[in-house]
């Protein structure tokens, strides 16, 4: 992770720190640090998204440094239909781990994305384009990355608001 700032490492950990309190959205109490308009996990994913955002970004540091993804998807139409998948497992080996004995295999393989074997899909055709997405509020609000899995570097980003 020599290549994030430690600016922003420190501003992925305070992500990593406040995403573990329930807000509202997360079946907890009411929460301005987590659930208002500009609160402080809100500026966070803010920062974070303009930062890693930029296309080339490689998703490992995305990952390493924002921790693993609420979810990890094919495209975002299908948000809400499918079922939270299985995020990286960050410092983990390569290979097929148990998800691997249930017809499942990794998105990618070699020395990045691959070596997190946790990140499954169905097998079938190679995925080519994988969503990393982390919520802000719940599926009615949250910052996705759109990243290249052969690649394994991010392809863009931006928000989904439901503005209800």
């Amino acid at each position: 992770m020599a290549t994030v700032s430690s600016e922003f490492q420190a501003l992925g950990q305070n992500f990593q720190n406040i995403r573990k309190i329930k807000g509202h959205w997360d079946g907890g109490d009411s929460n301005p640090a987590t659930d208002n308009f500009n609160g402080e996990k809100h500026q966070l994913l803010q920062k974070l998204g303009e930062y890693f955002g930029k296309p080339g970004t490689p998703a490992s540091d995305v990952m390493l440094t924002m921790g693993e993804p609420d979810e990890i998807k094919p495209s975002l139409d299908e948000l809400g239909q499918a079922s939270l998948m299985p995020g990286p497992l960050v410092g983990g080996g390569g290979g097929v781990n148990a998800a691997g004995a249930h017809g499942y295999a990794p998105l990618a393989t070699g020395a990045g994305l691959g070596d997190f074997a946790t990140t499954m899909m169905p097998s079938q055709e190679p995925t080519q384009v994988m969503y990393f997405i982390y919520k802000w509020r719940g599926n009615h609000d949250y910052l996705w990355f759109k990243v290249d899995a052969l690649k394994e570097e991010v392809i863009q980003s931006s928000w989904y608001h439901a503005y209800e």
